[in-house]
């Protein structure tokens, strides 16, 4: 009975490790360890991720170029950009002519993107920041991105604020919701579609819908009202 106890006792153990630090990903061990994570995995992030470009062409990066196509020289804001993976697609679109600023709280990752993004010149920029203190002024980009990340910060409302800050009136902002059997494993900050809907528009976004996207993540879009239009 004693060596049952102590393997029952272990596996519970990695179980519980297995899900602080692969499934959530350090969230509920603090930003450090988050970021801590991020930087010793920025190198085979991409490898990971497998990102497959004409997916990324269609399924991500059209859908915002129509939402910006009445938009003269767009500047756009990716959040936990990593390794640079919408600024690098976007900036590749032949019918994209504006800039893109990337921002990440991992070093690391930022090194990666800065790589990447080396061939664009002057239209990408990095910065090391975390995403709940966004160091821009408000009503300044035409469209803010955020992608498989807002579960990852110490709070999705103090962000999503920020984002929502500095977005300008009538621009857009493309956010993605976990869903799943893992993102149900996220306790204490799982919303289903109409909840996490419900949420963005409290915060005071309209025209606030739900696409789907990938099996762990949907595409969540709204738009900040204009001024005098509400």
């Amino acid at each position: 009975m004693h060596w049952i106890a102590i393997i029952l006792t272990t596996a519970v153990l990695a179980l519980l490790l297995y899900w602080l630090l692969i499934t959530t990903e350090g969230v509920y061990l603090g930003r450090r360890v988050v970021v801590w994570l991020y930087d010793i995995t920025a190198h085979k992030y991409d490898g990971i991720k497998e990102f497959e470009p004409d997916a990324e062409q269609f399924f991500l990066i059209r859908p915002l170029l129509v939402r910006l196509r009445q938009v003269p020289n767009p500047l756009v804001l990716d959040v936990a950009t990593g390794t640079g993976r919408l600024p690098g697609f976007l900036l590749e679109a032949p019918t994209f002519n504006g800039r893109v600023v990337g921002l990440d709280a991992s070093g690391k990752m930022l090194g990666f993107a800065a790589e990447k993004l080396r061939p664009f010149g002057h239209r990408a920029s990095l910065v090391q920041q975390v995403a709940d203190k966004l160091p821009f002024a408000a009503n300044q980009f035409d469209l803010v991105t955020c992608l498989e990340a807002l579960e990852f910060f110490p709070s999705d409302t103090a962000a999503l604020q920020e984002m929502i800050r500095v977005l300008k009136p009538g621009g857009t902002l493309l956010v993605t919701r976990r869903k799943g059997t893992e993102g149900k494993l996220f306790v204490g900050r799982y919303r289903n579609v109409q909840q996490f809907e419900a949420h963005l528009a409290a915060l005071g976004l309209e025209e606030v819908h739900t696409n789907p996207w990938q099996l762990d993540y949907d595409q969540v879009f709204g738009k900040k009202p204009v001024i005098g239009n509400r």
